[in-house]
C-alpha cells in the first residue's frame, strides 16, 4: 500500500470511503510498511478488490491527524481509543493469532467491556473443540504475549494467589479500582502463612519495580518470581491483575480471575471495587467461579468476537466489519 509521509501527499488521495487509511502508530508503522502481519496485506487486497485504495500513515505524524478529520475509512493501529463514523480499531487480543477489529478501541477500550456474554446459543460441542486446540497449544509451547521462562517439569509450590503487575504510572491508579499496592497487601494479608506470587512486568520502570519490591518485602509470605506465567497459574488458588493479558490467559487453566479494574473480559472474572470486595473475592472466588463456561467464553471472545488472520474467511468477516462499520452495501 502507497506511504503518506506528509500533507501533501495527501492531497490527492480519493474522497470519502473510496480511501482507506491505516493509522499506525509507534513500531507498528515500521512493521506495517514491511508487510509484517497478514492482517494488513490481506485486508489491502480484499479494499482493492472492492474499489478502495489503502494507504499507510504514520499515527503520529501530522499527516494522521489532518486525515483523521476528513471523511475516510481509518483503521487505528495501536493507537489512542477513539470513535468516529468511519473508525476501526485493529490489534492483536490476548491470545497469540487473534486480533481485535472493534469500533472503540482494544483490550479494556474495546467495545466488548460493553456488551453481555451469554452461552445461550453457543455450540457447545464445537466451543470445547475450539477451547481444547487454542489452550492445548498454547500451554504445551508455553506462548503467551511476552516471552516466558521456561516451564518447570514438577509444578510450584502452591499458593493462595498469583498476582500479575502490569505497566502502571503508581501516581494514577485511574481506570483501575485498586492499585497494585492494595492487590499485593491484600492477597498477602490474607492468609499469612499461605505463599503470595507476584511477577513484576517485564517493561515496569526502574522505579515503579523497586516501589512494588519494596512493598513485597513487607511481607514474608510474597515471593517475586519470573516463572512462566503458566507455571504460576497452575499453582495458584485465585489470579489477581488489574486487566492483564495473563488474567485473560488463567481462563485456559479454569481458574478464578479477579480484575481489579475495568476490562473486556470482565464477564469471565471477579471484579472488586474496594479492599474489602477483594477480600470476599479471595475468600470466595473458587466457589462463585465454579462451573463456569470458560470453553463457551473463549469460543465467544475469541472465535465470534475477535478475527483470525490465518483462517480463509478471514477478509469476508474484516469486509463485513468494514460494511456494517459505514453501512455500505
Amino acid at each position: 500500500m502507497d506511504h503518506l509521509k506528509s500533507p501533501l501527499s495527501a492531497r490527492n488521495i480519493r474522497a470519502g470511503y473510496k480511501s482507506a487509511i491505516i493509522h499506525a502508530y509507534g513500531s507498528w508503522y515500521e512493521a506495517l510498511g514491511q508487510n509484517k502481519h497478514d492482517f494488513f496485506t490481506k485486508l489491502a487486497q480484499k479494499f482493492k478488490q472492492h474499489d478502495i485504495s489503502p494507504y499507510l500513515v504514520d499515527g503520529n505524524s501530522r499527516t494522521s491527524r489532518g486525515l483523521l478529520t476528513q471523511t475516510h475509512l481509518h483503521i487505528i493501529v495501536g493507537g489512542p481509543a477513539m470513535y468516529g463514523p468511519g473508525i476501526l480499531h485493529a490489534f492483536p487480543s490476548y491470545i497469540w493469532g487473534f486480533w481485535y477489529f472493534d469500533e472503540l478501541g482494544f483490550d479494556s477500550n474495546s467495545s466488548l467491556r460493553l456488551t453481555s456474554y451469554t452461552s445461550d446459543n453457543t455450540d457447545q460441542a464445537e466451543a470445547e473443540f475450539f477451547f481444547n486446540g487454542v489452550t492445548g497449544y498454547m500451554l504445551r509451547e508455553n506462548v503467551s504475549t511476552l516471552r516466558q521462562e521456561q516451564r518447570f517439569n514438577t509444578p510450584l509450590s502452591p499458593a493462595t494467589a498469583v498476582i500479575f503487575c502490569q505497566r502502571n504510572n503508581l501516581a494514577l491508579p485511574r481506570p483501575n479500582h485498586l492499585t497494585t499496592d492494595q492487590m499485593i497487601e491484600t492477597a498477602a494479608r490474607f492468609d499469612p502463612n499461605a505463599i503470595v506470587y507476584v511477577k513484576l512486568h517485564p517493561h515496569q520502570s526502574k522505579v515503579g519495580r523497586q516501589h512494588i519490591l519494596e512493598t513485597c518485602a513487607a511481607f514474608p509470605n510474597v515471593q517475586t518470581t519470573e516463572a512462566s506465567v503458566h507455571d504460576l497459574i497452575q499453582s495458584a488458588r485465585v489470579v489477581i491483575t488489574q486487566n492483564s493479558a495473563a488474567g485473560f490467559e488463567a481462563l485456559m487453566q479454569k481458574k478464578p480471575v479477579i480484575t481489579c479494574a475495568k476490562s473486556d473480559y470482565w464477564h469471565a472474572t471477579l471484579t472488586p471495587h474496594t479492599i474489602e470486595d477483594l477480600h470476599a473475592a479471595l475468600e470466595n472466588g473458587p466457589e462463585i467461579m465454579r462451573g463456569f463456561d470458560y470453553e463457551g467464553y473463549f469460543y465467544w471472545f475469541l472465535a465470534k468476537r475477535c478475527l483470525e488472520p490465518s483462517k480463509d474467511n478471514f477478509a469476508d468477516r474484516a469486509w463485513d466489519r468494514v460494511r456494517d462499520k459505514l453501512m455500505i452495501a
